[in-house]
Order: C-alpha cells, then structure tokens, then sequence
C-alpha cells in the first residue's frame, strides 16, 4: 500500500514555521498551500467553504448583510465566526402547553 495523504489547515495572521521536506508526526512535509480570503464573501463563496446550504448560510447570517436584497455579501471575519461554531443541539420533544 502507498504512502496515504493527510491535509493539515492552519488559520493564522501569522504564516506558520512548516518547511518543505520537514519531519511531522513521523510523515513528511511534501506540499504547502495558501488560501487569501476576501475582506467580502458571496454566499456561494460560504457554500464552498462549509458545504451548508444557501439558505442555511442566508437564514445564519441574517443580520450581518453587506450587500443589496438580491446580493448577499458577508464580512468574511464575521461570517466565519458564526459559521464555525457548532448548531446547538434541542434534545427532547417540544413542549406541549
């Protein structure tokens, strides 16, 4: 069996101390990427990024609209923000009054 690939992502402001050929956890670095992300986000940019629906992401981020009625523009700080946190879980039935 060959050699299996593992993606590791690191979200910093700062580029992160990894060199090409480096030793990691008994593999070795053999490739880096960089990701720019734009001050404004699309929702399809949001889709892409965190596979929700488009009106997951519209329903979410409700309030922080930057864009106009049919454009849905997201401040990508704070969209990423919210989108990352996890839904809180309702266990139980709903209540009956």
């Amino acid at each position: 069996m060959g050699a299996l690939k593992y993606i590791i992502t690191v979200e910093s402001d700062t580029p992160p101390k990894v060199m090409l050929g480096q030793s990691i956890f008994g593999g070795e670095v053999v490739g880096l990427t960089m990701e720019k992300i734009p001050t404004l986000v699309s929702v399809a940019w949001l889709v892409e990024k965190y596979g929700m629906t488009k009106a997951t992401i519209i329903k979410r981020l409700d309030g922080f609209n930057q864009g106009s009625d049919g454009k849905f523009m997201y401040d990508s700080k704070t969209a990423i923000a919210i989108l990352s946190q996890s839904p809180k879980s309702k266990r139980g039935a709903k209540r009956v009054n």
